[in-house]
């Protein structure tokens, strides 16, 4: 079972099927994910291209 959590709704996805997409999605984004020091780099620079201020 997988309890996903959207804007207007939770959703208890139980298909097999559906399960391993949610997996698969879940992955990709982890593995893209950054932390720490790289993820407050990354911040920053978005910050400053639009005028914002860390």
């Amino acid at each position: 079972m997988a309890l996903v959590e959207a804007v207007a709704a939770e959703l208890t996805i139980t298909r097999p099927s559906e399960i391993a997409l949610y997996e698969k999605s879940f992955a990709l984004l982890a593995a893209q994910a950054v932390h720490g020091d790289t993820a407050r780099a990354l911040i920053t620079t978005a910050l400053a291209q639009r005028g914002g201020s860390a």
